[in-house]
Formats: C-alpha cells, structure tokens, sequence
C-alpha cells in the first residue's frame, strides 16, 4: 500500500511541492507524474493545509491564486471524490448551500441571455436582451450577503478553531475579484457605448469565480469545518447571520435552544440578572457620571461607527448603530485587525497600525463612495497618560449632507 494513503504528512507535503513548483513554472505534466500518488489519494483537509503552507510562504497573492487554480484543475477528480458536508437546510451550512443552488439557477438564466447578445442582429431585441441582462446581472448582488456572512461570521469562528487557517485569505479575494466584476460589468452595460467582447469576458470571469467558490466551499471548507467547528457555535452563526440576511432564500425560522436542565436554566437567568445589574453601574468619566446602559444608549446613538483594536491587534469592541456602513457581528471580538480584512489591503492596515505604535501617526483618513454615498473613515492611536500606545478606534461616518452644507443654521432658526 502507498505511503500516501495512511501518511497524511507524506501526502502534504507531496502536494505542497507539486503546487509550489507548479506556481514556479515547473511544468505540469514532469510534476503530475511526480506526485500521482499523492494527488489520487489526496483527502479536503490536506488542500487546506497545503494552502495555508503557500500563503505563509508569502506568494503574491494573484500568482497564489492562479497556481491554486491550475493545480485544482488536476486534483478535480481526486476533490469531487471527497463527501460533502451533510447538515440539514436549517445549519449554517445548510443555508449557505441552499443559496449556492439559488445561485445555480440565476447563473444557468443568464448563459442564453449571454449568448444571444453575440448572434442578435435585430438593434430593437439586441437592447431588449441587453436591458434582461443588466437586470438578471443586477439580481445577482443578492449574493453579497453569502459572502458578507463568510467574512464577518464563518471566518472568524473557523480560525479560532481550525490552525491551518489562512485558505481564508485566498477565498476573500476571489469574493473581492467578484465585486470588482460585477462593478465593471455594471459600468459597461450602463455605457452609451456598449462594448460586446469586453462584457463577454467580464461575464466568463463572474462565471469562473462564483462556480470557483461554490465548488471551493462545498468540496474543500465546508466538510473540514464540519468535523472543526463544535455543534453549539453554529447556532451562534446562525443567530449572528439574522442581521445581514440572506441571499435569493427566505429568513429561516431557527429553533430556540433547548436547555439541558433546569440548573443550567437557572445559570442563564443568574447571569441575564447580573447583566441587567451591571447596567446600572455608575461610570466615573471625570467630566461626568453615566451608568453603563447610558454609555452604550450614547456609543450607540452616535452618527458614527466605531470600532476599536486593543494594544495586540485585536478587536475588543464595536458600536451598534441603527445604520451601519460596514456589516459587524460579534464573531470577530478577539481577532485580530489583519484577519478582518482582504489579502490585497492587509499591509495597509499593518503599516497604519505600526505607525500608530512607532509614534509615527496618531491619526489617518481615508474616504471613498459607497452606494451612492461619501463615507469618511478616520482612524485614531489611543495612548495612556504615559504615552504608551494601547490600540486605535476606526471612525466610520457618512459626510453626504455635511458636505453640502453653506451658509449658517443657528440653533435659534
């Protein structure tokens, strides 16, 4: 029997080799034969691994994600032999498949709509199957939600439980290669002149990423998560994904968690009770007194989002605003900053975060446009009386209507 099939460490670092020399420009065909066994017998768990290993390994991340392909390409028969996961419709897991197979069928509607923008002559049902795309095309940012609850929910919950983490990264940067498609496309169909072989393009690139991810995630991630992640977390997940919401499906209506006994009962209520106590704790600010419900009623009134990252790198609180800019949920206190963002922006955050430290910067701000409008974010140093540093705020606000602002409103007007 191969000293591949029993030997999971054998196996790793057999395919670990074939993809690095793969990304290095060794050719394909020496390398197959070189690591066959290893490839036939591969299993989900070492893939992740073997990513993880390229990503530390400090590949650029577009090289990364082209080797990635390649070599995918050759372990397809060995990936599609591997179980998915089996969770019913109403698992965290579960849903995210249903809406993988909703955005089957989006995607299969739009292929003929594809084609036919290449053969119809007629300039009156060209703009007709051009206006269906555009549409069709539209609908498709519905499937923002899936990968906003990925990022900001499931990720942070699978690297606190699983190492070999970082395959995350690469994911992340296909959703953003996503997005960034379908803005182009976006912007050729709304051009006055439409340009026939750049939208094809831009449609086989949204093809190839969106079936990338689905296969990535039922074939690869989902399975390891499943066995990784503890029964209990999920419903987390779950409760924690409400907030987003969903895409293409309804809301699910989750079951409340059954309570094993009437001890543990009483240690909930204990600590709702404890909770409910606390809130009234006075809060010395030496400007003034507020109780801690106070404080958070104020946080969280405030025009603005504010999150904030401790001395080592990690979240440790946000604010909850009726209106938010940027989607939060509670799975990430205790990440860290880096982790929170896509591969491609993480040294800027880095290089921010050690200015902050170095004494370099106390503050920067950044601005973009968003949904049609302006957001200024701003970021902070918090120092001690000493001077030391002890971590930053990101201030999130929407400057639309300030910026239009002129002339005087008093209060008394």
């Amino acid at each position: 029997m191969s000293e591949f099939i029993n030997n999971s460490q054998a196996r790793v670092d057999s395919l670990y080799e074939f993809c690095f020399d793969l990304i290095n420009g060794k050719k394909g065909t020496e390398l197959i034969q070189k690591h066959q066994e290893a490839i036939d017998h591969l299993q989900a768990n070492d893939i992740v691994v073997v990513v993880h290993r390229l990503v530390e390994a400090e590949i650029p991340m577009e090289d990364l994600k082209v080797g990635i392909t390649k070599a995918l390409n050759v372990f397809h028969k060995s990936i599609h032999n591997q179980p998915k996961a089996q969770v019913d419709s109403n698992h965290f897991l579960g849903i995210m498949m249903l809406e993988n197979r909703e955005l089957e069928i989006r995607l299969k509607e739009i292929r003929p709509l594809a084609k036919n923008i290449n053969l119809l002559k007629d300039e009156v049902k060209l703009e007709a199957e051009m206006s269906l795309l555009k549409a069709k095309l539209k609908a498709l940012a519905e499937m923002e939600k899936h990968y906003q609850r990925k990022e900001n929910i499931f990720f942070p919950y699978f690297e606190k439980q699983y190492p070999e983490y970082k395959c995350l990264g690469v994911m992340w940067s296909i959703h953003d290669d996503i997005r960034r498609v379908q803005k182009q496309l976006m912007a050729e169909l709304q051009s006055s002149i439409i340009d026939i072989k750049q939208i094809n393009k831009l449609l086989g690139d949204l093809f190839f990423f969106m079936y990338a991810i689905i296969s990535r995630e039922e074939y690869l991630l989902f399975p390891i998560a499943l066995n990784a992640v503890s029964e209990d977390l999920w419903e987390e997940m779950n409760q924690q994904s409400v907030e987003i919401g969903y895409s293409f499906i309804d809301a699910p209506e989750f079951k409340k968690k059954k309570m094993k006994s009437e001890k543990t009962n009483q240690k909930i209520e204990r600590k709702n009770l404890d909770m409910e106590q606390l809130g009234d704790t006075v809060l010395n600010f030496e400007t003034g007194l507020m109780t801690l419900k106070q404080a958070i009623m104020l946080l969280n009134h405030l025009p603005v989002d504010i999150t904030m990252i401790d001395e080592n790198d990690r979240v440790c609180f946000f604010s909850n605003p009726k209106e938010r800019f940027f989607p939060r949920s509670k799975a990430i206190i205790g990440r860290t900053v880096q982790n929170c963002h896509p591969p491609e922006s993480v040294h800027v955050v880095e290089d921010l975060v050690n200015a902050f430290k170095s004494g370099e910067k106390d503050n920067e701000s950044f601005w973009i446009q968003m949904k049609g409008r302006f957001v200024l974010i701003q970021y902070f140093a918090l120092r001690d009386e000493e001077n030391n540093y002890k971590g930053c705020i990101e201030v999130s606000q929407d400057v639309t209507d300030i910026r239009k602002l002129d002339g005087e409103k008093r209060l008394m007007d």
